[in-house]
């Protein structure tokens, strides 16, 4: 009833390399941007692919929102 080892060994080999790239491209956006924590949010996004739409929402509407009211 339980999910075979062949198959748990595709889904980790196609889901390891896309969290790793999506930590090392958040890393890399917030380091472009200038942001002071770029390693916590790398890390961050490694964690959780649902921490990837955190740190856009975060990154791109609130900061961005803030920043036209100043």
């Amino acid at each position: 009833m339980g999910i075979s080892k062949m198959k748990l060994i595709l889904i980790l080999t196609i889901a390891i390399p896309i969290v790793l790239m999506e930590g090392a491209w958040v890393f890399r956006d917030a380091r472009k941007r200038g942001d002071k924590y770029y390693w916590f949010w790398g890390i961050f996004a490694s964690l959780n692919t649902s921490n990837l739409f955190i740190y856009l929402l975060i990154t791109r509407v609130i900061l961005k929102h803030n920043k036209e009211k100043l």
